[in-house]
């Protein structure tokens, strides 16, 4: 399995080459399999995203059973995604995300 060098910007983006300083990427060796489900996972996000923002008129904003059940799934879809980039990471990658906490704190909001 050959793997290849990708760079994961906080938007989601899957880059080649390195994006520069300004934006700070996430270093990862994939494979193209990888590289495909991690795409998804991003796309999975991306729509629920779509969904929360585009639903205005909504009542399930005022339903709590409903809204918890979104954050829920949201922080599971977020865990999935930095525990993928996580293990898919560089040296470099995996400490920042180990400094950033937020493996602990996701598994703690999705496992209760």
């Amino acid at each position: 399995m050959v793997r290849e060098t990708y760079f994961v910007t906080p938007k989601g983006e899957l880059h080649e080459t390195n994006v520069g300083t300004q934006m700070n990427a996430f270093e990862i060796r994939a494979t193209k399999e990888e590289k495909m489900k991690l795409e998804r996972t991003i796309e999975k996000l991306r729509s629920q995203k779509y969904v929360q923002q585009n639903d205005f008129f909504s009542l399930n904003h005022y339903n709590e059973d409903e809204v918890d059940s979104h954050r829920d799934w949201t922080d599971e879809a977020i865990y999935e995604l930095y525990e993928m980039i996580h293990r898919l990471g560089t040296d470099k990658t995996k400490a920042q995300i180990d400094q950033m906490g937020v493996l602990s704190a996701l598994n703690h909001n999705t496992r209760n």
